[in-house]
């Protein structure tokens, strides 16, 4: 009988989450929570201790931020990301990013004030039939370390999973919309109908 190592368990362990993760957003309707349910999955899996997830809603970025406490982010005050400098790449760029020292990367424009610190970084668009719907990044691996190319991959993955769910919210968002619409055509045309 063969031992397994801690490292092939660890991977079982891992690839249970991604597929947890992955049906999960394949059965979700409400995109918010899914979302964050794969952002906390996401920062297990990599040993992450922040992860961010932006989508675009009615034109809006909307930002989903993960492990920091509510003291930490009333810190940081009402100011959003601004889309540029790592998280520009992953938008105008649509490059998947794993980096040791984000001080150190040349298209780093610096950390919020009053952000806690961060060093490594693993992020990835979020792409849907060539178009960028959100991303999806993590900061700050456990004990300083680096990710790995196991964590892009999964970082990867999800990305791929989140560009269906948020494709499908927004088509079912659109048909309920296109929905109450006809229902309110149909009840106006009872009531004029019917005097």
């Amino acid at each position: 009988m063969m031992e397994h190592t801690n490292l092939e368990i660890e991977l079982v362990k891992q690839h249970e989450q991604l597929a947890q993760a992955v049906i999960a957003l394949a059965q979700g309707v409400a995109l918010k929570p899914i979302l964050q349910h794969v952002g906390e999955l996401s920062k297990q899996l990599t040993g992450a201790r922040y992860a961010m997830l932006s989508y675009i809603e009615d034109g809006k970025k909307i930002y989903i931020p993960l492990g920091m406490s509510e003291e930490q982010l009333a810190l940081l005050g009402p100011n959003e990301p601004q889309g540029i400098g790592l998280l520009g790449i992953m938008w105008e760029q649509h490059e998947v990013l794993r980096v040791n020292d984000i001080h150190l990367h040349p298209k780093a424009v610096g950390v919020p004030a009053n952000h806690p610190v961060m060093t490594t970084f693993l992020g990835a668009p979020i792409m849907f039939a060539d178009e960028v719907q959100g991303v999806i990044y993590l900061t700050e691996k456990e004990g300083g370390r680096a990710f790995t190319p196991i964590d892009e991959t999964m970082i990867r993955t999800l990305a791929s999973a989140c560009a269906v769910a948020i494709s499908n919210a927004i088509r079912i968002e659109k048909l309920q919309a296109r929905n109450a619409e006809l229902e309110q055509r149909l009840s106006e045309r009872n009531i004029s109908g019917g005097d």
